[in-house]
């Protein structure tokens, strides 16, 4: 028994021996294999190594064969194939294509560029790294004009990664206006939805001897889903400029803005950030807000010149304002509701907005979803409240100041003319009706006096958005058709 195991223990050792002696010609072998197929796809690469312990390949200074993509380093780490693929006798390190499964543990490029002059110009990446990288093999068949977009979408909808890191991404177009990323990094996607993203100073537009026309800081974003967007465009009719649909995004925020353009009109803004919750399979909370928005135009600047003019006929050194919305997609109730927008101005006006609509329903769905918008014409969704409420703290007063210094007349005048000319208004292809001049009476009280205007929309029935042509007809009942009152309170 003790011979017995000892001959067996020389035989796995004497297999083992030629094994490593072997190595080498095998890695040399799956080296080659790879570069003839990249070769075959019209790539070249100047080196090709492959690690079997390692169970790695890396690629030096990869070129597509018009020399638009290039690469200066490619290193896939810690390859793993599929036992599926074995199954069907598809074995590793026979080559690189559309359509293939990968999982590794790392991949790196360094170097990366693409350019198209005759369509849009180029970008390149310096570095990307994906860790813990899961592809399943994905249809490569495709007989279109836009292979490499569709592909690409393809590749994108089936793959999977603990964290992608990117850094100095920079887009120019054939204008050389540009769009630079110092760093985005992506952790857990999984097959088109986005656990988490970060992006670090974005700068847009303007050109490489100029400064960025816009400037962010700091962009974070949660629960990104790509997936409809990306079954969209994967599909064999896609064009560009097509519809993608609604992304809906959980939780998102954009901050630090700045730039040329900025400066130039005297705009600052703090953030705009937007966050959606799910209460339930059928029903969804959104919420936007955009803070700290201020217009105060600089005395150095000619192209805000008009605008801090007028400004200083109201009396007014900047403009503030803060906007926060809310609604609810109740798909359970066939219900859409705005049921909170604020908009504040200090020193000018308070506005609020709500509104529902009711019978959303499998059309109305689709246009939001899907992006196409004239479907919304074939639903049988329908408004059936509005309130728009208007707080003068201002305004009225600053604007018919402005008015005054330009026009020579007192603000009182203004103020009594403005109001006139209210009362007297009869729209073009309108019907004119008593609900009509009791209306345009209350907006002309409000001028004359201040205060809050609420204006209410009140349908009845709920007016159809398939009825919505109605309301550009020659002689349309806009007041009756709306259900519209006005009403005037200090």
């Amino acid at each position: 028994m003790k011979k017995a195991v000892v001959v067996v223990a020389a035989f796995l050792a004497v297999l083992l021996v030629v094994g490593l002696a072997g190595m080498p010609f095998a890695e040399k072998y799956f080296a080659r294999q790879i570069k003839d197929s990249l070769a075959q796809g019209g790539i070249g690469a100047e080196r090709v190594a492959v690690s079997l312990f390692a169970r790695s390949v890396a690629l030096d200074k990869v070129t597509s064969a018009n020399g638009d993509v290039k690469v200066g380093s490619w290193k896939v780490e810690g390859l793993a194939w599929p036992f599926d693929e074995l199954r069907q006798g598809r074995l590793p390190f026979t080559g690189i294509g559309w359509g293939m499964p990968l999982k590794a543990t790392r991949i790196h490029l360094e170097d990366v560029s693409v350019s198209d002059p005759d369509e849009d110009g180029s970008w390149t990446i310096k570095e990307v790294t994906a860790e813990e990288i899961d592809l399943p093999r994905y249809d490569p068949t495709y007989e279109g004009s836009f292979p490499g977009e569709v592909l690409t979408a393809r590749l994108l909808r089936a793959l999977s990664a603990k964290r992608v890191e990117q850094t100095e991404f920079i887009r120019t177009t054939l204008e050389e206006t540009l769009l630079s990323v110092r760093k985005v990094v992506i952790s857990d996607y999984a097959q088109g939805l986005i656990g988490k993203l970060e992006a670090e100073d974005i700068k847009a537009g303007g050109r490489r001897q100029q400064g960025p026309e816009l400037t962010v800081s700091d962009l974070r974003g949660s629960g990104i889903d790509l997936r409809r967007a990306l079954d969209l465009t994967s599909s064999a009719d896609w064009e560009p400029g097509a519809p993608v649909g609604r992304i809906p995004v959980a939780s998102g925020q954009v901050s630090g803005f700045g730039g040329s353009l900025m400066t130039q009109y005297g705009l600052s803004l703090d953030r705009i950030s937007t966050e959606t919750v799910s209460e339930s399979r059928d029903i969804s909370r959104s919420r936007l807000r955009v803070e700290g928005f201020v217009l105060a135009p600089s005395t150095r600047s000619i192209e805000a010149m008009a605008t801090r003019a007028v400004l200083q006929a109201m009396n007014l050194e900047a403009v503030r304002v803060d906007f926060d919305c809310s609604g609810v997609d109740d798909r359970g109730r066939h219900e859409v509701r705005v049921e909170d927008c604020r908009l504040k101005a200090p020193d000018l006006a308070d506005l609020s907005f709500t509104a529902t609509f009711v019978d959303t329903d499998e059309e109305f769905w689709d246009a939001i979803d899907f992006g196409d918008i004239d479907a919304l014409l074939g639903s049988k969704a329908a408004l059936a409240a509005a309130r728009l409420v208007v707080g003068d703290k201002g305004l009225l007063l600053r604007s018919l100041q402005a008015k005054s210094k330009l026009g020579g007349k007192s603000p009182a005048e203004e103020r009594a003319d403005l109001a006139g000319e209210i009362r007297r208004h009869q729209p073009h292809d309108v019907l004119i009706t008593q609900d009509m001049t009791k209306l345009l009476d209350t907006v002309a009280r409000f001028v004359e006096q201040g205060g809050t205007l609420t204006l209410d929309a009140a349908p009845q029935p709920a007016l159809g958005l398939d009825k919505l042509e109605y309301l550009g007809r020659p002689g349309a009942d806009l007041v009756n058709a709306l259900g519209l009152t006005a009403t005037l309170s200090r």
